[in-house]
């Protein structure tokens, strides 16, 4: 039987709203960015080939964190294939600039579903993923910063004490390692399948069977995926770099210097992610990426090369978007439509 025609509206009409939601969040959020862009008055001629590379490496290092959700849900109850879980990962990254993250989940989980996966564990998949990439970006962050080996300091006012200086990479490289280990914790299958367990208690009809099967050598796994995807995020931000053109165009980037800008995007991911009342760690990212392209770039360039990333990757968010929305088709039918008895291939012989 097919849906009254009320719940095909509502059903629609929901649809439509977090569509106009989320387009009107990330339309926000690049203007913000763009202004912002504007304030610095910095001519610089920026090179198409190395932007479209960023956003094809952003893409590649959002898609290897993508395959550790599939990952997940394969070691779940209800698995589903590969395609259609990149997909919804890809496609819900646009949640993150509504305020509040909650999007990405919501977004993520109604992809997931009319292709096999059961709703609660796609949403705990969500989570149990974000928490091992962070952990993974901590980790990364640390030993970049550890073998960027830069000797430079920050310097910070602190009332009562007066200016403070502090060795800037090994301010960092702490700050990843505690983070990350933090994550690390939270994400020990022990750990995280108790807290998993106490969050889904009040939920009716949730229980013990929508968590995915969590181990050690899924939890390597991720931490392996998670790795890679850093290492690509940071690349991108080097093609941002190398599409300024200049003198970092011509010779290219130290290796140390590469390296501490791959920690300095996780890092400055990271701490976007924590402070989770600015939509897509709005401000957070930019400044401490600033903070460290700053002494090699200087102030100006170091800030758009910061700010054409975020442009880059909304960018790049919204292609994807646009080309896997319509990729695929749900693979079951819609609850209370008609659906096609399943043949008994032995009754059919018996009967014959």
């Amino acid at each position: 039987m097919a849906r009254p025609l009320w719940k095909r509206t509502t059903i629609a009409a929901v649809k439509a709203i977090v569509a106009i939601a989320v387009l009107w969040a990330v339309g926000r959020h690049v203007l913000r960015t763009w202004d912002d862009l504007a304030k610095h008055r910095v001519t610089i001629q920026l090179e198409p080939i190395w932007l479209a590379a960023s956003g094809v490496l952003y893409l590649a290092g959002l898609s290897a964190c993508g395959m550790f959700y599939w990952r997940i849900l394969h070691d779940s109850a209800t698995p589903i294939a590969t395609a259609p879980a990149l997909r919804a990962y890809l496609v819900s990254h646009l949640g993150k600039y509504v305020p509040g993250k909650a999007m990405v989940v919501v977004m993520r989980a109604g992809m997931s579903v009319p292709f096999g996966a059961r709703g609660a564990t796609a949403a705990i998949a969500t989570f149990y993923e974000t928490l091992v990439m962070m952990a993974a970006g901590g980790l990364v962050a640390a030993a970049g910063f550890v073998l960027a080996g830069y000797s430079g300091r920050v310097a910070f006012m602190v009332r009562g004490w007066g200016p403070i200086s502090l060795p800037l990479y090994r301010l960092a490289a702490i700050s990843g390692l505690g983070l990350g280990v933090a994550f690390l914790v939270v994400v020990a299958p022990p750990v995280f399948t108790r807290l998993a367990g106490w969050i889904s208690l009040p939920i009716p009809g949730v229980g013990p069977e929508a968590l995915p099967r969590l181990s050690g050598g899924l939890l390597a796994r991720g931490l392996g995926w998670s790795s890679l995807g850093w290492l690509l995020l940071g690349l991108s931000q080097i093609a941002v770099i190398r599409s300024l053109g200049g003198r970092t165009a011509a010779e290219g980037l130290p290796p140390g210097l590469a390296g501490a800008i791959v920690a300095a995007v996780a890092l400055a991911t990271l701490a976007g992610f924590v402070v989770a009342v600015l939509p897509g760690g709005l401000g957070v990212r930019e400044g401490v990426l600033m903070a460290v392209l700053s002494p090699s770039l200087g102030h100006d360039r170091a800030v758009v090369a910061a700010l054409s990333l975020r442009l880059v990757w909304v960018a790049a968010e919204l292609v994807a978007a646009a080309i896997l929305v319509p990729a695929l088709r749900p693979t079951l039918p819609a609850p209370g439509s008609p659906q096609v008895p399943a043949v008994d291939h032995q009754t059919l012989k018996t009967e014959n």
